[in-house]
């Protein structure tokens, strides 16, 4: 081959080559049919008793949560993430309430914990949730201990026992000026912050009052009622759990006591209806829980979630809310880690949910707690009123 033909023909086949890379470049790129899939997914651990006696408590909350995170990605249409939930079973034992932390912080997704069901299990895992730097919304637990304890990571949304306490006296000892006041209560679990608060406010309003610690493995219903009725009292406060202060109520009546009956958030339950209606006919019982179908803010989110869950419990509703919250947090700090979530908490502010409206102090309980008072009576609970109005139900 001649050079110049040899320099044609190499000339004519870069031409082509380049013509190629040029028609190459101009193919158009085919749109992604769905990006959700590539968006960044933040996660809500749920670490509670989903095995046991206690399970249908601990799913109940994760259905909240579940809800609220549906509702979440569903109405409001995500930009760069989408929500998730993972559940955690603590099978009600200590040990695996803090391991559960370890598995929660072992994906990188999950941003914050809410949990757990009950109070051994939460004070289980406190010291594990700091040391992974997560921030823990507390949906059910009352005990004053949570939030004693000193931890900065750790958010509480019903009142703690000792101001609910307070917070029952000062609105069912409303009117009674000067009535004689006894409250009892357990050693057990549950009960005698509750009565330590109600006996306190009961002073401070000036009523003589006077608290009454039985033990709970050997009270006779009927010498318990004695001690009691032997105080002339005009109220009387059941500090505790329905099937354990029930009794003493109903020999409190065979002994000839005539006064008002106060109980405790332990007392909001089927039992106290089907068994001690007629006893307690009238009395008011404390609830954390809101009336939902009276809340103006929430009729939509309530439609919305009995949709998803049929029966709206306060353990779904408070799980609900702790998702809500949680949420709330991560958009307002615009937050897509466990530091960013805890530190847009720790800045304050006031969130809005399904179960009332939140702003937390230092410790990690509401600036304004609240708790609700039912009247008993045989067709089931009545609300009657909050103990603070604040407009957030009518």
């Amino acid at each position: 081959m001649k050079r110049g033909r040899f320099i044609a023909a190499a000339a004519a086949a870069a031409a082509s080559g380049a013509a190629a890379r040029a028609r190459a470049q101009v193919i158009p790129i085919q749109p992604i049919q769905n990006p959700q899939q590539y968006l960044q997914q933040l996660t809500i651990a749920v670490n509670v008793t989903l095995s046991g006696p206690l399970a249908k408590y601990g799913q109940e909350v994760v259905k909240g949560v579940q809800a609220a995170v549906d509702e979440q990605n569903r109405f409001n249409a995500p930009i760069s993430h989408v929500w998730g939930m993972r559940a955690l079973d603590d099978r009600n034992d200590p040990g695996q309430a803090a391991s559960n932390a370890n598995i929660a912080a072992a994906d990188f997704t999950v941003l914050g914990v809410v949990g757990n069901l009950t109070a051994p299990m939460t004070l289980a895992a406190l010291s594990r949730y700091a040391n992974m730097g997560f921030a823990v919304i507390v949906p059910t637990v009352t005990t004053d201990a949570v939030t004693r304890r000193g931890y900065h990571n750790v958010y509480r949304l019903p009142a703690k026992d000792s101001t609910s306490g307070r917070l029952f006296a000062s609105a069912a000892l409303e009117g009674k000026r000067g009535v004689p006041v006894v409250a009892i209560s357990f050693d057990g679990d549950y009960g005698y912050d509750v009565a330590n608060g109600f006996v306190t406010q009961a002073k401070s309003d000036h009523h003589p009052a006077e608290l009454l610690l039985f033990p709970l493995a050997r009270t006779d219903p009927a010498q318990a009622a004695r001690t009691v009725f032997d105080r002339s009292p005009g109220y009387v406060f059941l500090a505790g759990k329905t099937a354990e202060m029930g009794p003493i109520a109903e020999a409190l009546r065979l002994a000839g006591y005539t006064g008002d009956f106060g109980a405790a958030d332990g007392f909001y339950d089927s039992a106290t209806i089907s068994t001690y209606a007629k006893t307690l006919d009238g009395a008011y019982v404390a609830s954390s829980m809101p009336p939902i179908d009276r809340i103006p803010s929430a009729m939509q989110l309530v439609t919305d979630f009995e949709r998803e869950v049929s029966q709206i419990t306060t353990q779904s509703a408070y799980g609900y809310a702790a998702a809500q919250l949680m949420i709330a947090a991560a958009q307002r700090g615009n937050a897509t880690s466990r530091a960013g979530l805890l530190t847009s908490m720790q800045e304050g502010g006031t969130w809005t949910t399904l179960v009332g409206q939140f702003a937390f102090n230092i410790s990690g309980d509401p600036l304004i707690p609240n708790i609700y008072l039912y009247t008993v009576g045989a067709d089931g609970f009545k609300f009657a009123r909050p103990a603070i109005r604040t407009g957030f139900v009518f």
